[in-house]
């Protein structure tokens, strides 16, 4: 693709504010050249001749976190979003792509994850990796298996209490969703077909994932790039599965929560981008006994956590800063706990909490689930 297939968008969106104060970098650092606005007229002067890729130009556009708000707000939803990932796309095959951009994207193909050599955080069960021929295969993502163990703990005990015939990849590798944010298309699109080999080994039913980045690679993104999932592979974010465990009986609430007042994050993945705002909810209401905190911004009009497009691995100051302002808005709440579904947003609220204590707790919806079953 590149910038030639989005002129329209960037000439009609170099002329108009009204978003400008949807954008969480923008709302973060005030700068015009992170507003909708602002990338559109970089691109429509690089289209035009008049001004050329440098460094400056380049960093601007990999500080967005590609979170969708703007083109919601948007009365004719001009995929600004996707203005932003185009020209990516033209850095990277230009060459052009920061060290940092670079040093994630390659860190994928090498090691199929975006954190260099770091170890897996979490071991599955013997008796669960690589076993064949289950009902469930768990998808557990990048950022649980490195940094947040205590997820798939989770889901293993919930898995335990169902008594679900359940197992997960024994090699699970990225889904490739953060190469396509990041512009690296094909590269991407080479992970999907990879994993659609394996997929396909696994003889599953159902396709159980608690990233909301990974559900839509798998339910959106993979069937667009020409890699559909194997025939009867049904895709599930884990709140919408135990969700459907509690309703057919499968799954009881044994005890409530005793959390303090708590507020729900959408995630904007999980929201803006496949449209559940509902499971998560109802699931926090069935837990503590009280539906959550709104917070001021929700559900399609929610701010992103800063963690979006893998802003957090290549930016992680201003991802800090947008999350910051998140955070803001869960004390504004008057809030002690913020409920998310995706472990992304979970890292970036703890990332931007650090040394500011006392810190708001973070759960994900799987761990709260957890404590009560």
């Amino acid at each position: 693709m590149g910038i030639q297939e989005i002129r329209q968008t960037t000439e009609s969106c170099k002329h108009c504010f009204m978003c400008r104060h949807a954008c969480p970098t923008f709302l973060a650092t005030k700068l015009d050249s992170h507003t909708p606005r602002g990338y559109a007229l970089l691109l429509s002067e690089i289209d035009h001749g008049y001004q050329s890729w440098t460094p400056a130009i380049i960093d601007r556009f990999y500080q967005c976190s590609r979170c969708g708000l703007c083109r919601e707000d948007c009365a004719y939803h001009w995929a600004e979003d996707e203005v932003v990932r185009n020209a990516r796309e033209e850095i990277v095959a230009g060459g052009l792509a920061p060290a940092r951009v670079k040093n994630v994207a390659d860190s994928i193909v090498a090691h199929h994850h975006p954190y260099g050599e770091a170890p897996d955080a979490w071991t599955p069960p013997s008796a669960i990796a690589g076993k064949k021929k289950a009902e469930i295969l768990y998808f557990a993502g990048c950022a649980t298996r490195k940094s947040h163990p205590e997820i798939a703990l989770a889901i293993e005990k919930i898995m335990g209490v169902l008594g679900a015939d359940w197992t997960v990849m024994g090699d699970e590798e990225c889904c490739g969703a953060p190469l396509f944010d990041l512009g690296f298309t094909e590269k991407a699109r080479e992970t999907s077909r990879r994993l659609v080999g394996k997929l396909k080994e696994t003889r599953a039913r159902l396709l159980l994932t608690g990233c909301p980045h990974c559900h839509r690679a798998f339910t959106e993104l993979y069937p667009s790039w020409g890699s559909p999932l194997p025939e009867g592979l049904q895709v599930m974010h884990v709140s919408q599965y135990l969700l459907d465990q509690l309703r057919h009986g499968n799954l009881n609430v044994a005890v409530k929560a005793k959390l303090g007042k708590a507020s729900y994050h959408d995630p904007c993945q999980l929201g803006r981008k496949a449209g559940e705002y509902n499971a998560p909810r109802a699931l926090i209401t069935l837990a503590i006994g009280n539906p959550p905190r709104e917070l001021f911004h929700t559900r399609e009009k929610a701010e992103c956590c800063g963690a979006g497009s893998s802003m957090f691995l290549t930016d992680p100051q201003i991802a800090s800063q947008v999350a910051d302002k998140r955070i803001q808005a869960v004390r504004e709440a008057d809030s002690d706990v913020v409920i998310t579904a995706c472990q992304n947003c979970k890292q970036a609220f703890m990332d931007a909490q650090r040394a500011k204590g006392p810190p708001v707790r973070v759960l994900d919806v799987s761990e709260l689930m957890a404590m009560v079953v």
